[in-house]
C-alpha cells in the first residue's frame, strides 16, 4: 500500500479541522457584530466589519495550515531524497 493510502485518516481530520476552524471564525465574526450592533444601535455596520473580519480570519487560518503543510511535505520530500543516496 502507498503512504498516500496510509494517511487518508490524518488528511481527513486536518481537512475537518480546518473547515470548522474557518466556519466557526466567520460565525463568531457575524454573530459578534451583529451583539455589537444591537448594543450600540449602529446596525448594519459593526455587522458588516465582524463578518468580513471572520472572513479574513478565516482565510489566514487556511493559508497557515496551507503553509504549515506544504513545509512539513517538502521536508519529508527531503527527508526521502536524502535516504535515497
Amino acid at each position: 500500500m502507498t503512504k498516500a493510502k496510509k494517511h487518508w485518516a490524518r488528511s481527513l481530520t486536518d481537512a475537518l479541522n480546518m473547515g470548522t476552524t474557518v466556519v466557526a471564525a466567520v460565525v463568531l465574526g457575524y454573530f459578534g457584530g451583529k451583539w455589537l450592533d444591537t448594543r450600540f444601535d449602529t446596525e448594519p455596520w459593526l455587522t458588516v466589519a465582524g463578518l468580513m473580519l471572520g472572513i479574513a480570519t478565516g482565510m489566514k487560518v487556511m493559508w497557515d495550515r496551507a503553509m504549515a503543510s506544504d513545509d512539513s511535505h517538502s521536508a519529508k520530500q527531503d527527508d526521502d531524497s536524502s535516504t535515497d543516496d
